[in-house]
């Protein structure tokens, strides 16, 4: 496959402007691609790879971009530069603002922790630490944050999507869903340096096999057939690979790349088998029509929760009942909003920076429309039936003490309002599995190269539905999750270490084993007239403790 198709466009999505002050002040460094920041164990810049810092005073009011990518080390009056082992390189230019510059660090810029400065119109920046490394991939998202859909074409540079659009073909279109042996061109940079000049467009087009990258797609490792820069631009590198046969399938499959103990960050890629629509975990085929097709769409999501109480002793119980319209997305993110809705499949692992995942940070910025569903709502279990009073986006509680929602088959009614209909729904709240290692952080230390086994009895569920792992870790300055699931049945499951090496090392750490807390323990779907979908979700913790060692 010959490299030619440039996606420098999406760096500048996310640029903010505002007023320019006295003098440039960095608060961030980041990979452009992954967005990673100091403090995360792969927040290191790549030589040769696109950087973006952000900060104040750093540039202009109105964003000024250069007429040509990475030719020049100024733009609009400010420059980079970079000091390593008391050598200084100043940064190749692509766009300044007051908030946020884009630039190139070159490829002789010596590796190890050095200093960096921004200079405006005479004004230098104090010195803020940078850590340069040979490699470290980030992989371009949709929505240019670094989590999410990723940038992942085909061969005629059209993108890869929940559901392929009327006009696909060609860059910047939507063509579906991949498939098992499709191959395919994700977009990233820091994959290397290059030998020559980078303003001249050395190594453009050019493999680089000597780089031991690992593509993870789902879990599973990718055959890679070429990995080097894009053949158009200067700082874009390409990694082409084909998909497995034994892949998962779905509307959000993890994507990972994995060079020596260094990972990418985690974005999420659309895989379906025989065609070019993903099914999600908990979406209908029409429901990924609607969500990636409509700008508006109508949609109810009830919850039914036994969540641990804030003494962290015991549990509550409660529901959730919301009937939103949500109005106004973004067009360029229009197509992929199933993958953002969905959650991956079950036996994959995820990692997500801070601490809202993605999909919630999507559905947070949406313009949302509260509907008229009633305001009586019925939930019948194991324990007998109780009626609830509750507005969109209440969570009444059925229990304080946990002691409503047990392990069985609920039905859950609604009257019915001004916007949507009268309702029946039934959904199961699956049994907890007991975990047998490890249960205690007393002396515990995870070797996050080495991965970390997780043991339970499958016993109480009967083998059936999934269980979830969470690992979180953070410092003073960073926080990443992990989220895995696998299911019952099995017993056991093994985060991989390409996974646990996003997280921090320290002390700082949390677990979490239960059916299911930051995506469903299950979930199943219910119709009623007004909305475009309605979904039935339960989530149940179940055990938890912190501070053991990670390193």
């Amino acid at each position: 496959m010959n490299p030619c198709r440039c996606m420098l466009p999406c760096l500048a999505l996310l640029v903010s402007i505002s007023g320019a002050s006295a003098a440039p002040t960095i608060n961030a460094v980041a990979n452009a691609a992954s967005n990673l920041v100091a403090g995360f164990p792969n927040a290191g810049i790549a030589q040769g790879a696109i950087f973006v810092v952000y900060g104040t005073g750093l540039g202009p009011t109105s964003l000024a971009t250069a007429s040509m990518p990475f030719q020049s080390t100024t733009v609009s009056n400010t420059s980079v530069a970079v000091t390593v082992n008391g050598t200084t390189v100043d940064a190749l230019m692509y766009y300044t603002s007051a908030t946020q510059v884009a630039a190139l660090l070159p490829s002789n810029t010596p590796t190890g922790s050095g200093t960096i400065t921004v200079t405006y119109n005479g004004q230098t920046s104090a010195q803020a630490p940078i850590s340069v490394v040979s490699n470290n991939l980030g992989v371009f998202s949709v929505d240019s944050t670094g989590s999410g859909p990723s940038i992942v074409t085909y061969a005629d540079y059209s993108l890869v999507s929940p559901i392929k659009a009327t006009n696909c073909g060609g860059p910047y279109t939507t063509c579906g869903a991949a498939n098992p042996n499709d191959t395919l061109i994700l977009w990233a940079t820091g994959l290397g340096p290059v030998s020559g000049t980078d303003a001249s467009g050395s190594g453009l087009g050019q493999n680089m096999p000597n780089i031991p990258l690992m593509v993870w797609l789902g879990g599973v490792q990718a055959p890679v057939t070429y990995q080097g820069r894009s053949g158009c631009c200067i700082g874009e590198d390409q990694i082409v690979f084909t998909v497995p046969n034994n892949v998962p399938t779905g509307c959000a499959v993890p994507l990972v790349i994995q060079i020596g103990n260094e990972v990418s960050n985690t974005t999420l890629l659309p895989v379906a088998n025989g065609s070019r629509s993903c099914t999600g975990l908990y979406l209908t085929p029409a429901e990924v029509q609607v969500v990636s097709t409509n700008s508006t769409f109508k949609f109810g999501d009830i919850e039914l929760d036994h969540f641990s109480n804030d003494s962290g002793s015991g549990f509550n119980d409660e529901a959730r009942f919301n009937f939103v319209k949500a109005q106004n997305i973004p067009p360029a993110s229009q197509p992929f909003v199933a993958t953002y809705l969905d959650n991956q499949p079950i036996g994959t692992c995820s990692v997500y920076i801070g601490d809202t995942a993605p999909g919630d940070a999507f559905t947070n910025n949406l313009n949302l429309t509260a509907l008229d569903a009633g305001s009586t709502f019925t939930v019948q279990g194991p324990n007998g039936t109780m009626t609830v009073m509750a507005q969109t986006g209440d969570h009444p509680i059925l229990s304080a003490t946990g002691a409503f929602l047990a392990p069985g088959n609920y039905t859950i009614t609604g009257s019915g309002g001004k916007d949507v209909g009268a309702f029946m729904g039934t959904i199961t709240l699956p049994a907890t599995p007991t975990l047998t290692s490890p249960t205690n952080p007393n002396g515990l230390t995870v070797t996050r190269s080495k991965g970390m086994t997780i043991t339970w009895n499958a016993a109480p569920s009967g083998g059936t539905g999934h269980v979830e792992i969470v690992v979180s870790s953070a410092t003073a300055t960073s926080r990443a999750t992990v989220t895995c699931t696998a299911p019952a049945s099995a017993g056991t499951f093994t985060i991989p270490p390409y996974v646990m090496l996003a997280l921090p090392a320290g002390t700082g750490t949390n677990f979490g084993f239960q059916p299911g807390d930051q995506a469903p323990a299950s979930s199943s779907m219910f119709s009623a007239t007004g909305l475009d979908a309605g979904i039935l979700q339960t989530f149940v913790d179940s055990v938890g403790f912190a501070g053991f060692t990670l390193n």
